[in-house]
């Protein structure tokens, strides 16, 4: 515990959190999330592996509930694709096919988007544009081929290149702005079914083992918690 003490400022914001969740700040809980915590300050990507269960994705909805931001989701699958990333052209909501006279709001001559199709950004987009984190859950269950648009947005610079929009010459290159922040999650590569991350997209991240609850005190602890209520 005294290895993983938090400031006192960001004990009470937790436990506040907690409050209206009813988590319980277990020992291996606080591990998690001072270890979590402490990489996503310095804007190291983390991974969290573990086994399903262990909190991977409570603490990354809870470093971002301390941040005030929202928290974007890519939820990966074997079928995943690129556009569950950043995007790509759908069918136009606004489009309109009638001929009648331009709509009036307020005074005002409304146009009418006539595209049929348009670009819509996805999670990985829109928390870059927006400076908010990003949580990649089971990560390695999506292709290497698929992934490996992450890359440079991994590196340094935070950059990336949306060749997929189109534009021609004028490609829109993405920087991340401020307080984008990326956290993926796994589950170990020897579990049925499931598949080991590449070491080239390991090697980018800070990986932070998640171990499975095992400690009866704090089995006592979560079942002390949740049974209050009834």
């Amino acid at each position: 515990d005294e290895l993983y003490q938090l400031d006192e400022g960001l004990e009470k914001q937790i436990q506040t959190a907690l409050n209206d969740t009813r988590l319980v700040l277990t020992p291996n809980f606080r591990r998690l999330f001072y270890l979590t915590h402490r990489s996503l300050s310095f804007e190291e990507p983390v991974l969290l592996v573990g086994d399903t269960g262990a909190g991977k994705t409570t603490v990354a909805q809870l470093c971002a509930f301390l941040r005030g931001a929202n928290l974007h989701t890519v939820n990966c699958h074997q079928n995943s694709e690129t556009a569950d990333f950043i995007g790509g052209y759908r069918p136009n909501r606004s489009h309109s096919s009638s001929s009648s006279s331009d709509q009036i709001m307020e005074g005002q001559e409304q146009e009418i988007d006539q595209r049929l199709f348009r670009w819509y950004d996805g999670p990985l987009v829109q928390a870059m544009k927006a400076g908010e984190p990003l949580l990649v859950d089971e990560i390695s269950l999506a292709e290497d081929a698929v992934l490996e648009r992450l890359n440079s947005v991994l590196e340094h610079k935070k950059g990336l290149t949306l060749a997929e929009k189109g534009g021609g010459s004028d490609v829109e290159q993405i920087v991340a702005k401020k307080g984008f922040l990326m956290v993926a999650t796994m589950n170990p590569g020897g579990d049925f079914g499931k598949r080991e991350l590449s070491p080239a997209m390991r090697n980018r991240l800070t990986e932070i083992w998640v171990p499975s609850l095992s400690l009866r005190q704090e089995l006592h602890d979560l079942l002390s918690e949740n049974l209050t209520a009834f």
